[in-house]
This record gives structure tokens, sequence and C-alpha cells, in this order.
């Protein structure tokens, strides 16, 4: 095992070193639910890299989809060969920068999948918890996008900058919460019909994990709808 940490309370990341492309913790394998909104992406933003987790785990399955990583800080992008970050290529790009700024200044419908697991050591980064930058990142999204948001253990404190990027739009968010972890998970969709949805989670969620194991069928009885996201949630 070799984990990433920012100090001695909290692991950021896991890595079997046997099999290094291997999703130990629990909420990176919550975070591909994505994959029962977008099953097939072009083109995944990620905003944190970490130890490389979800890079490696998308790269490895998703080889005709495009991987653009963006990561803060260059000591943690120059851990990626302790933890077996392939190189980049084609289609997988890390990007030093900082991602409030960078998705500022992106244009419309971009990404398929953004994916926002941004930590600082105290918990997620102030700056990509604000409702500018959700905005942002929704205006970076195509039509049938997604966009997954770790907020570890503190959606209430998160409600306003949400409540009001969501403001007059019709994105809708469904969230779970893995058993075995303290992490929320928030999934933005558009235009998502939640009666059908929910008719077919469970179908959807087995043939996915037949396909890439990720435990989704687990996880999906804990997945609720938020109907009325209000800045007093």
């Amino acid at each position: 095992m070799r984990t990433l940490h920012f100090d001695h309370q909290y692991i950021q990341s896991a890595m079997s070193i046997s099999a290094p492309d291997k999703l130990l913790l629990s909420y990176t394998r919550a975070m591909m639910g994505f994959l029962l909104f977008q099953p097939a992406p072009k083109h995944i933003l990620m905003v944190g890299l970490g130890g490389g987790s979800l890079v490696k785990y998308c790269y490895r399955h998703f080889p005709s989809t495009r991987i653009t990583v963006l990561e803060l800080h260059a000591e943690v992008i120059a851990l990626r060969d302790h933890f077996m970050i392939p190189a980049d290529d084609q289609r997988l790009e890390i990007i030093q920068a900082d991602a409030a700024v960078y998705m500022r200044d992106q244009p419309e419908g971009i990404a398929d999948v953004i994916m926002l697991d941004g930590f600082s050591a105290d918990g997620p980064a102030s700056e990509l918890g604000t409702s500018d930058f959700y905005r942002a990142c929704l205006h970076t999204l195509a039509p049938q996008g997604v966009l997954v948001s770790n907020l570890w253990d503190r959606p209430t404190s998160m409600a306003p900058a949400i409540a009001d990027a969501l403001l007059e739009t019709d994105w809708r968010i469904w969230w779970c919460r893995t058993d075995d972890s303290y992490n929320y998970i928030a999934f933005f969709v558009k235009g998502n019909d939640a009666g059908v949805f929910r008719s077919m989670l469970f179908n959807r969620a087995q043939k996915l994990d037949q396909r890439f194991d990720l435990e989704l069928a687990k996880l999906t009885p804990s997945f609720q709808l938020v109907n009325h996201f209000s800045k007093e949630t």
C-alpha cells in the first residue's frame, strides 16, 4: 500500500502497489457513479490530482476518452511517478493551474464529465466552493454532461453557493453517501427524468458493475434527489 497525506490525520489517496489502477477508497468508486448518467464521455476534466486514483482508473478503462487534470500544487504533480500515473500523451494532460481561474476562462460545452476532488489538508479547497466556480463548471459542460463533486462531510456549508449557482436553471442534483466514509458525493445533471431514472437505476448499476467492478449496485439505494435546493438547505 502507498498513501498520500497532507498531514497525519487524513489519507488523501491510497494505492495498491500490486494493482495501481484499482480504486481502493469507496468515495472514488462512488464518484464513478457519473456513468449512471453519462456512460460514454469523450472528455473528462478532473480538478485535483492527489495520488491519481481516478485518473489511472479512467485512463485504463476508457481508452477513447481524453482526460485533462488540473492540480494547483507542483509538489503533488512531482509525485506522479511514485503513484504510477501515466505520462502525458494524446489522451492525458496534467496541468498545474488554479482551477478557479482555469474554469472561468473555458468555452462552453467542452467537457462531458467534470470531477471535483480538490482538497487542502483541512477539507475541500474554499476557492472551489463558490457559486462563481460552480457556475463556471456547469457552463463548461456539454448538454448531456455531468458534474460530480466530492463534498466531503460538509454539504450544508456548501449549500448556499450551490443554490446560488443553480438559481433559475434546470440542473438537478442527485447525491449519495458511502457507508464506510464521511464523503457526500453530488451529481449535477441536466434534463434528467427523475422517475424514469430511479426505475432504471439498479439495473443500470448492475450492468456497470459487471464491466467495471465499482459496487454501484450497493450504492444506488442511497441515491437521493434534491427536489428543492435553496440557500437554506
